[in-house]
């Protein structure tokens, strides 16, 4: 989907918006409460030494998925929590009808979900309530 992330450093610095629109994944929706908890996707590759807390989309599900061509990563060690659908989400560029771009393949998103999981258990997850 695409959503007005709100990186955790800027929380820190007291915006509640977000710099920019991206690609995200949802990796929890609870249909009773609404509550969804959503990664980000981003250009940036993981900083030295955090390589453990990213995993790098492969290319061909990004052009399945119509991300760009450059490579994307799924940051595990942070999340925003808001209630579906929520103000953030925003439109594809490509198609303003549509909040989505595609489901993530289920051994993906099984990595995701474990890798998220194991970084939550070493406690280094920054949670954005919104």
């Amino acid at each position: 989907m695409r959503y007005n992330y709100l990186w955790d450093k800027e929380k820190s610095e007291g915006f509640s918006v977000g710099s920019k629109d991206r690609p995200c994944a949802i990796v929890v929706y609870h249909s009773k409460t609404n509550d969804t908890i959503v990664v980000p996707i981003t250009h940036s590759p993981p900083e030295l030494g955090e390589e453990d807390l990213s995993l790098e989309v492969p290319p061909e599900l990004c052009k399945q998925l119509g991300l760009d061509d450059d490579a994307n990563w799924i940051r595990v060690s942070e999340v925003n929590r808001f209630e579906w659908p929520g103000v953030h989400l925003r439109p594809l560029l490509s198609d303003p009808s549509r909040y989505h771009y595609g489901m993530i393949p289920p051994d993906l998103f099984e990595r995701i979900k474990a890798k998220l999981h194991e970084t939550m258990k070493k406690g280094r997850v920054a949670l954005a309530k919104r």
